[in-house]
């Protein structure tokens, strides 16, 4: 009796916009499924071999760099993070937004700079012979502690702008309690601000991690084996797509259970802040020594992280301009922004399509059902990449015999190797991070204007085209750019799902770092850099606002 009466609340809850939204969900989860279901098929004749020989190293140093990185991000994010939030020194609203501008620079990028800088010839090398006449050879810094030593400068923005985030609304009259008290600086920041900053700053260590195990150029260049060199030499080298997805499993595996372990231990504490007495912490002024040593301090991060890398990338563009500046450079450049530009535009469709079938589905569970489709940022690309080649591979076939049975057509894949599957992979990859300001600004807003409208008369599309899409404009732009910058960024998955003869910025620049023309890879990766300061000037004004 109970089924019968949930039977019967489906039949009649179930509208078009609920399929719409169960449609959406399943092509955009599709791939990270495919993964899964092709577990059964068993792993290739390699698979003992990696298993003793390779998979440990995999763990051992995916797991190193992970917690290596989480030291160093947290305490270069946090600190800077509430420095520039809670005392006043020169230079402070300057290094506030430079501290995020690595943000711009993909990893990658960072590590072929400082290769270049500490290789024979290079400028710290040179001078450190300055002053050691004995020394002869290079600075190595091409192993497992450089590339967390690079990841970190890489990637602490994320927690710095999660912690500062919260830092500038923090509870200024717990502060100020906390020192009538006569509890010590440092105390109250350890027993007070962390505690109330928790799940902000777990929050953006979580996206560092995530984007460390999805890093794969800085890891293959500086030749530490990791999950993604391992999925990529499984792939490629020994030709074992079977093994490649094993180990893609297994780090879905870890990502998830990873996310599951922070879950639970938010869960055991509660994080409650009063929006009413809630106010701007007011800024301390320290003595002119004081305050010129945390300036000092702030820019470390934004020297070794911005200024260093950029500078050395400005040499060599100005060293091989002559080399790099060609016919097929612009078309690459005009590839990689079209690609980017086309996939941002479609990934904003299907986020809209998405969030408002599920507004409009009358069936409340279809919005938990809808969170699926935003697990594919949580993924690594070459993941994300392993799961998109099955099925289309499995559907062009399908389709080449059915035209051929039917009408004797022979049309190759239309879309496994074709740019209409790399922009695929980058909707199920990147959708997260267009669906987040995109669902804030249509939360803000409310229904209760769209209701009205429809109550006047005015149908649903004519509604929201009128009225939801101009107020919630803002939101759409900027899911738009975050998803172009991390598209033109995105290494291993284009990688994998390039089309024969189409090439981007990102690609390209690794090509010549593979090739060791590193000075070569410096003009594709400025490119890459100046497109992704944009979103960063932006963020920054979404914090302070």
């Amino acid at each position: 009796m109970g089924w019968g009466n949930v039977i019967q609340r489906l039949q009649r809850d179930t509208n078009l916009w609920t399929i719409v939204t169960l449609v959406l969900v399943l092509f955009i989860a599709f791939p990270i499924g495919a993964v899964f279901i092709n577990l059964f098929a068993g792993p290739g004749e390699t698979w003992d071999h990696v298993v003793t020989y390779l998979l440990p190293n995999y763990i051992t140093n995916s797991v190193s760099i992970a917690i290596g990185c989480s030291v160093l991000t947290l305490s270069i994010g946090v600190t800077s993070a509430w420095i520039v939030s809670r005392y006043e020194f020169p230079y402070r609203k300057t290094l506030e937004w430079l501290l995020i501008v690595p943000l711009a620079i993909p990893s990658y990028i960072t590590a072929y700079a400082y290769a270049g800088i500490f290789d024979y010839g290079g400028s710290l090398t040179i001078l450190a012979r300055f002053f050691d006449r004995t020394r002869d050879g290079k600075l190595d810094i091409m192993n497992i502690y450089g590339l967390i030593m690079i990841l970190s400068l890489s990637l602490y923005p994320y927690v710095y702008v999660s912690a500062r985030a919260v830092f500038l609304t923090q509870m200024s009259n717990l502060i100020e309690a906390s020192k009538v008290l006569g509890v010590s600086e440092f105390k109250t920041f350890f027993k007070v601000v962390l505690p109330l900053g928790r799940p902000a700053i777990i929050g953006g260590l979580i996206l560092v991690i995530m984007e460390v195990l999805n890093d794969y150029g800085a890891a293959k260049y500086y030749g530490v084996s990791t999950f993604t060199t391992g999925i990529f030499r499984s792939w490629f080298a020994l030709e074992e797509p079977e093994t490649a997805i094993y180990l893609s499993a297994i780090l879905m595996v870890l990502v998830f259970g990873l996310m599951s372990i922070e879950r639970i231990q938010r869960r055991k504490k509660g994080y409650q802040n009063d929006s009413k007495n809630t106010t701007t912490v007011s800024r301390k002024r320290l003595s002119k020594l004081q305050q010129y040593g945390l300036c000092i301090g702030v820019g470390i991060p934004v020297f070794l992280g911005f200024i260093i890398p950029v500078g050395q990338l400005i040499y060599w563009v100005i060293l091989t301009l002559e080399d790099t500046v060609f016919t097929s450079f612009i078309t690459v450049a005009l590839q990689s922004l079209g690609i980017a530009a086309a996939a941002a535009f479609g990934t904003v469709i299907i986020v809209i399509l998405l969030i408002y079938s599920t507004r409009w589905s009358v069936l409340k569970p279809i919005q938990r059902v809808s969170r699926i489709s935003i697990l594919g940022y949580a993924i690594p690309g070459a993941v994300i990449a392993v799961g998109v080649m099955i099925p289309t591979l499995a559907l062009d076939k399908w389709l080449n015999r059915s035209l051929k049975t039917m009408f004797s057509l022979n049309i190759g894949l239309l879309i496994n190797g074709t740019v209409i599957g790399l922009m695929y992979a980058y909707m199920v990859r990147f959708l997260a991070v267009a669906y987040n300001p995109v669902e804030s600004n249509a939360i803000k807003i409310g229904s209760r204007i769209s209701e009205s409208s429809l109550l006047l008369g005015v149908n649903r599309w004519r509604t929201f085209f009128k009225i939801d899409l101009p107020l919630i404009q803002k939101g759409v732009w900027s899911g738009m750019l975050l998803v172009f910058v991390d598209i033109m960024k995105e290494l291993p998955l284009t990688l994998i799902l390039k089309p024969y003869g189409v090439t981007t910025l990102a690609v390209k620049a690794y090509e010549y770092a593979s090739d060791e023309m590193i000075a070569e890879a410096a003009l594709p990766s400025l490119c890459i850099i100046l497109t992704g300061i944009l979103p960063v000037i932006f963020l920054n004004r979404l914090i302070t606002k």
